[in-house]
């Protein structure tokens, strides 16, 4: 049965039927409020209501800290993933609740976030945390009521892969700038651009996990095992490095390189190029070796054919000569 009452300047709904929660809501008027009342015990008596109260009273910014306890810390990605959630925790939308964020609220923040100069891969990846969130909200928090507002949204085309490969004059120019920020940079540069291992697979590379010829990575990005084949020059520059007691191979910290690295490309005069870069040249590189695509994606860990076609450049001047 339904009740209405006035508050001031509004009407107050109130349904109630066995088996089923109390509901209630407000309206400015009391025409509105016998409709809504209608409807829920309608859905009542067919079967078909659901109790969205939980979704109602669960803004996004709440959902998205409970999503950060519970998935986020568990990522491998956790810090970069926990910076982006931050960023979502400021903006205007998270006080919105489950139930009321639309389509079409995240459609216009696409269209600030590109106006505003970020690339489609930014905006991708951080609409991807929103879509995850309510599937886990859906299916492992039990929360009724709502659907992904990013299933039905169009999401922005992935940026440009990346095609900068770094001159054999470029390289030699930044290491030898490197060598003033870090004695350890220069040999990091090199095994970057002849293993194709990431920054965080070098930098806390132990010195247990180079056996003979190959270095065994047992914890990557992508949870998978890995070996790694270790050329001449790639196990000389290891053997160049003095042993340290705790075992590790290096003793720079990982954003230490990332800070180091655009220093030494900029007194070396190189501009446009990353330290990611260098994973590119060195898968490019292992293809110019004559590699195949099975073995190359062996050492690199590219899972698919698109994500390793995305790291490489051969170079058109080589290929012209192979065609005579």
């Amino acid at each position: 049965m339904a009740y209405f009452e006035k508050r001031g300047d509004s009407w107050r709904a109130q349904v109630r039927r066995k088996g089923y929660p109390t509901i209630s809501a407000t309206f400015d008027t009391k025409a509105e409020a016998q409709r809504w009342a209608t409807e829920i015990e309608g859905d009542m008596s067919r079967a078909r209501f659901v109790d969205i109260r939980e979704a109602e009273q669960t803004s996004v910014a709440d959902a998205l800290r409970r999503y950060r306890r519970e998935v986020t810390d568990y990522k491998k990605g956790a810090k970069q993933e926990s910076t982006r959630i931050d960023r979502w925790l400021e903006h205007p939308l998270a006080a919105k609740s489950l139930a009321t964020l639309r389509s079409s609220d995240l459609a216009a923040w696409r269209d600030d976030e590109l106006q505003a100069g970020k690339s489609g891969s930014t905006v991708r990846l951080n609409l991807a945390i929103i879509s995850h969130l309510y599937t886990i909200a859906i299916k492992e928090w039990g929360i009724q009521g709502i659907t992904n507002p990013c299933a039905s949204l169009r999401m922005p085309k992935p940026g440009k892969a990346r095609d900068r490969r770094p001159t054999a004059q470029e390289l030699t120019a930044i290491k030898e700038a490197a060598l003033s920020y870090h004695r350890e940079l220069p040999i990091i540069i090199d095994l970057a651009v002849e293993t194709a291992m990431r920054r965080s697979e070098l930098l806390t590379l132990r010195r247990d996990q180079i056996r003979g010829k190959v270095a065994h990575l047992e914890d990557t990005k992508n949870g998978d095992r890995r070996l790694v084949p270790l050329s001449v020059l790639a196990r000389d520059l290891l053997a160049s490095l003095p042993t340290r007691i705790d075992g590790k191979v290096f003793s720079i910290a990982p954003n230490s390189v990332s800070s180091y690295f655009p220093k030494a490309c900029a007194d070396a005069g190189v501009s446009g190029l990353t330290l990611h870069d260098l994973r590119h040249e060195a898968t490019s590189r292992l293809f110019e070796r004559g590699l195949n695509m099975m073995e190359v994606a062996a050492i690199t860990g590219h899972r698919t054919l698109t994500q390793l076609k995305r790291y490489t450049h051969l170079s058109p001047h080589d290929l012209a000569d192979k065609l005579g």
